[in-house]
């Protein structure tokens, strides 16, 4: 997992990004979907950013095969979806959405993941929120294929967020690290969520199969981060583990985190990995937490 490090590397690294103005959060209006969509509320309200609910949806192919025209009945849908959409708002976030700087918008799409990027290429937010694939979804709203379409496509940070319960207060943030330039844009990108809440950063960084001077490059990144990246909250750690996944899962099982970052790498990216067919119910079984993915290729 280790990249030997050269300071002299970031040496272009701008770090200066647009702070988060708006939140994408991708719905499926359900019972089970209502923790997450005050997940969501709360951490616009902490950011200061616009909520946007997005909620796609499609035309059951029994309802194409009437006289009537597919444009009447996606824009008679659109109508319904959008006014069901602000109901379940209104009702499970109690807030005048007005004031809370909540928008609401419903787009028709057969496919989920199309659906949300057309979204995002038309007016990209700086975060993009979705729910964990629950068994209760009819549509499937984020199961293992839309899960490596977004995190390929999207151009901001995704946060991938399991069915939760109660609240969830925000007091510690895991970004795990490889030491390599990428990884300073991406912490950067990370304090503008951890910086309101006044929560400890923690740069992680898996050890294995007895590398060497693992030590050392920690202080050389430790100093670089120090130089480019304007937090104080920031705690490094080393972790020995035969591999990443399983020493990342055993961290956050042993330790109180609320959010594990990872920057994903345009060729051996680790979210998609975890959400290869074969080891999406793994991932869901086992974190269950919320979990930040950076795109290495939309960072600058």
């Amino acid at each position: 997992m280790s990249f030997y490090l050269r300071v002299k590397e970031f040496s272009f690294i701008k770090t200066n990004f647009i702070s988060m103005k708006t939140i994408l959060y991708a719905t499926d209006c359900s019972e089970h979907d209502i923790a997450i969509l005050q997940y969501a509320y709360e951490l616009s309200a902490k950011l200061n950013a616009s909520l946007i609910l997005l909620h796609v949806f499609s035309i059951p192919p029994i309802r194409l095969s009437t006289i009537r025209s597919h444009k009447y009945l996606s824009s008679q849908d659109k109508v319904e979806k959008l006014n069901i959409l602000k109901e379940y708002a209104r009702k499970n976030i109690k807030q005048d959405v007005v004031k809370a700087q909540i928008k609401f918008q419903v787009i028709e799409n057969a496919s989920i993941t199309e659906g949300i990027l057309s979204v995002i290429k038309e007016e990209p937010p700086h975060l993009l929120l979705v729910g964990m694939k629950d068994k209760h979804t009819a549509r499937e709203l984020f199961s293992g294929n839309i899960a490596k379409a977004l995190l390929e496509e999207v151009n901001c940070p995704l946060l991938i967020v399991p069915n939760m319960e109660g609240t969830h207060k925000i007091k510690s943030i895991v970004y795990a690290s490889d030491f390599e330039k990428d990884d300073i844009n991406a912490i950067s990108k990370l304090v503008e969520i951890a910086e309101p809440f006044n929560v400890q950063i923690k740069i992680l960084h898996i050890v294995m199969n007895n590398e060497n001077d693992e030590e050392e490059q920690m202080s050389r990144f430790k100093e670089v981060v120090k130089q480019k990246v304007e937090y104080q909250n920031i705690e490094f750690q080393l972790v020995s583990y035969p591999n990443v996944y399983d020493g990342l899962r055993n961290y956050i099982s042993s330790n109180n985190v609320d959010i594990v970052a990872i920057l994903e790498r345009e060729e051996h990216g680790f979210l998609k990995k975890l959400f290869h067919k074969d080891l999406t119910k793994k991932i869901e079984s086992n974190i269950k937490i919320p979990m930040l993915s950076f795109n290495q290729a939309n960072l600058y």
